[in-house]
């Protein structure tokens, strides 16, 4: 009979470590799956936010490009040559001593 008790008692021990290193197993599985999840997670919000920050770079080098040419546009706006074409154009004015010639209208 002492060998038939000291099989159950290794037995025992086996069975306790079996599950001891189950347990270890699955704590650190799903240990690894975290960390994994997490740094998934984390890539992917890396690569959402460089995606984001090329398009508003983007976005900025064109909004560059429209500033520039409105500043442009400003600045001829301010010149002599553009101030006579609007005031001849829009308003009808003319130089002192120059002769207007108009057509006349067709009667109906």
């Amino acid at each position: 009979m002492d060998r038939r008790e000291k099989p159950k008692r290794r037995t025992r021990k086996s069975k306790g470590k079996m599950i001891g290193r189950k347990l270890m197993t699955l704590i650190l599985g799903s240990l690894i799956f975290y960390l994994a999840f997490n740094f998934g997670q984390g890539f992917y919000q890396i690569h959402q936010l460089k995606k984001e920050l090329s398009a508003l770079e983007q976005e900025y080098t064109e909004l560059q490009e429209i500033n520039n040419e409105l500043l442009n546009e400003v600045e001829y706006l301010h010149s002599p040559e553009a101030i006579e074409k609007i005031a001849r154009e829009k308003l009808g004015l003319i130089k002192e001593g120059e002769i207007v010639i108009m057509r006349a209208r067709e009667a109906d």
